[in-house]
């Protein structure tokens, strides 16, 4: 038995290669807010959970000074109507950093 030979690349994956779409496409670091915490709790035994960092990406479908938009998935982009799933909304005052991918 010898050693598993490495997969061939496909050929139509390219380094240099990048899609045709009006979004940018972008990592973005966001601080998430903590879930509720369902029990009841003594307020004097709270202790202030640690806020969550986040890394999304997607295109940036929308931008306003509020929020932006990002859609890790593009659709029916050669048509007069495109599509997008997965949309999140992200708060501009929860965004730490975002850089163009």
């Amino acid at each position: 038995m010898g050693k598993p030979r490495a997969a061939e690349p496909h050929p139509n994956v390219g380094a240099n290669w990048r899609p045709s779409t009006p979004y940018r496409l972008v990592v973005v670091e966001w601080e998430d807010s903590q879930r509720p915490q369902p029990p009841w709790i003594w307020l004097d035994e709270y202790a202030l959970p640690d806020a969550v960092r986040c890394l999304s990406v997607g295109f940036l479908v929308a931008e306003t000074s509020e929020a932006l938009a990002l859609a890790p998935n593009l659709g029916d982009m050669d048509r007069q109507r495109a599509q997008a799933c997965g949309i999140i909304r992200i708060p501009t005052s929860a965004v730490r950093r975002m850089a163009d991918l």
